[in-house]
């Protein structure tokens, strides 16, 4: 094991040398060095002995890397002695870093795909002896989590390696502000009507409708309806279509079921999936003229750019569209969430957290107790509390033993913008170990203090109050319980209705199905192929073209085992199911 892990390793620095020069640098940028945390001085000198922790994150264009000097993070550097550094990386910088395995001092990854190789490739340590030091607030919060995690993500250890964050057992009861779905300027799609979007075909002759009254920004530049970005795999073609087809995956992007469902169809092979919605959607932009032509080759911090420059009609989410919202706060303009399809993106149910973003401490951290120290904070209540509201005395304050947002707070909330940004309140929660409805049981009050309806009324800024009065909502989570409540919008929750609290935990934490390294070869090539194929496929020139490609990635999708995987994968789920006793 180790010759073979010395040989994969000097391979690798040999594949690393080009790309890597850029990241050679003690930069906050999220190019940076992708080495150990090391210790810095601040910037104020009243914290000499601050800890710089460098977090390898399988994204780009983050927020949190453009604020390193918010509030939240300041409050942080007091508290633990920590600052916090994102190294931003696509999948496949994210995989040769893995493979030279210098690393730095926290992985953020998906736990159910990364877990063999980071474990027996030496890339990561155990967190037990760490936790009985400094972690009882991870031991008291999470307990849950910390024994699932001994046993199914351990590669067969049986110790704790991997921890995700947004941990949260039942769901709240009003909804924030929604971040995921058909992302408009609501402006631009009030003044055709706000019609209604049942389906991605409604979606698009609105997005027509916009494109002929803007044809450009009102400093000139070219207005597309619809855009895209290539480094996050098949993201564009998973995710946008979910909230019309109810299609999710869960460990492959291969594969997909119905929200609460446990029977999976072939993202590629089966002709109502998510991929080939997607390659319908798009292909109709572009033979309508609505596709931005870039869209095949930009990265997604050139995608925000356009966002930011207003020249994207609808987006997927409202993260995805740059600074546009915060650069145009006191104008009512920009992008908003609103209702479409069948599906409203409200959260989950997560009692094991958000998989997908696990954290765990590289064996190259040279601070691997203060990283460790900085994990318990996050799912500590104070620091939840502080990371979602600030904090305590400046932007919310106990009174009679409860603690409420200040109006000074909401009111800054409800501005927006770049001074919002600033405080870093829920910059990324990624970065909080509890999700926002988890109550703390000494104030019986969920750790967000932005949940109540109250403050989602007196913090919603002037867009989303046009946008909430627009539809006789108070705030724009109202607008869509309305919806959920009338039965014409579900959530990822819907299906556990009528389940006791139990049963919700027992459903939601069957371990996921896991790729061995054979498998994960096959998925890696079916996705590349999948990229490939869907190039040709959006830029058909007319419908029978589009039908010719179509039937061609159809049978180059079969011929290389797409439907043998999902025949796997499905007999995989089925076993652990039964295994955890459904």
């Amino acid at each position: 094991m180790r010759t073979k892990t010395t040989f994969r390793r000097v391979m690798a620095m040999l594949m690393m040398t080009s790309m890597l020069l850029a990241a050679c640098t003690s930069g906050g940028s999220g190019t940076g060095q992708p080495g150990s945390g090391e210790a810095g001085s601040s910037d104020n000198g009243s914290n000499k002995d601050l800890v710089t922790l460098r977090v390898l994150i399988m994204e780009t264009g983050s927020k949190w890397n453009t604020q390193q000097n918010n509030e939240v993070a300041q409050a942080i550097a007091e508290k633990i002695g920590v600052k916090i550094e994102y190294v931003e990386a696509d999948e496949n910088k994210f995989n040769v870093l893995l493979a030279g395995g210098d690393l730095p001092d926290l992985v953020r990854t998906n736990v159910n795909k990364y877990q063999k190789q980071l474990i027996e490739g030496d890339l990561i340590v155990p967190l037990d002896d760490m936790l009985a030091k400094s972690g009882k607030d991870i031991t008291a919060n999470i307990p849950t989590v910390v024994e699932y995690s001994k046993k199914n993500w351990s590669n067969g250890t049986g110790k704790l390696y991997f921890l995700p964050p947004q941990v949260q057992s039942k769901p709240g009861t009003s909804i924030a502000p929604i971040t995921i779905g058909p992302t408009i300027r609501w402006d631009w799609y009030k003044e055709v009507g706000a019609p209604e979007i049942a389906t991605m075909d409604d979606l698009l002759d609105v997005v027509g409708k916009i494109v002929e009254k803007h044809p450009q920004t009102e400093d000139g530049k070219k207005v597309y309806g619809v855009s895209m970005w290539q480094d996050w795999g098949l993201w564009p073609y998973t995710i946008p279509p979910v909230i019309f087809t109810e299609n999710v995956s869960a460990t492959s992007d291969l594969t997909a079921s119905k929200v609460g469902g446990s029977e999976f169809i072939s993202n590629l092979t089966d002709e109502s999936s998510n991929f080939w919605t997607a390659m319908d959607f798009y292909n109709k932009a572009q033979r309508r003229g609505l596709l931005d032509p870039d869209s095949l080759t930009m990265k997604n911090n050139d995608y925000m750019a356009k966002a930011t420059a207003g020249q994207i009609v609808v987006g997927p989410a409202t993260w995805a569209m740059g600074d546009f919202n915060a650069q145009h706060a006191g104008e009512g303009k920009g992008y908003l969430v609103v209702p479409a399809g069948k599906l409203a993106w409200t959260g989950a149910v997560n009692p094991l957290g958000w998989q997908d973003k696990a954290y765990s401490i590289s064996k190259t951290s040279k601070n691997p107790e203060k990283a460790m120290e900085f994990l318990n904070y996050i799912y500590s209540y104070e620091g939840a509390r502080t990371m979602y509201n600030g904090v305590e005395g400046k932007h919310w304050k106990m009174t009679d033993g409860k603690p409420a947002l200040t109006d000074e707070t909401l009111a800054l909330k409800a501005a927006g913008g770049a001074p919002y940004e600033a405080t870093g309140l829920s910059l990324d929660r990624n970065i909080i170990g509890l999700g926002g409805d988890m109550v703390n049981p000494n104030d019986k009050m969920p750790v967000d203090l932005f949940t109540s309806e109250e403050a989602l009324s007196k913090a919603a800024t002037p867009l989303e109050k046009d946008f909430a009065q627009h539809y006789g909502a108070s705030y724009s989570g109202e607008v869509f319980k309305k919806r959920i409540d009338e039965g014409k919008l579900n959530t990822f929750t819907t299906w556990m209705n009528g389940m006791d609290d139990e049963e919700i935990v027992k459903r939601n934490t069957v371990p996921g199905v896991t790729l061995d390294d054979k498998l994960k070869k096959q998925e890696a090539e079916l996705k590349e192929l999948a990229a490939r194929e869907a190039a040709k496929i959006i830029l058909s020139k007319d419908e029978q073209a589009f039908e010719a490609n179509k039937q061609a990635a159809l049978a180059a999708f079969k011929k290389a085992g797409a439907d043998e995987f999902t025949a796997w994968y499905n007999g995989e789920v089925q076993r652990l199911r039964q295994a955890h006793g459904l």
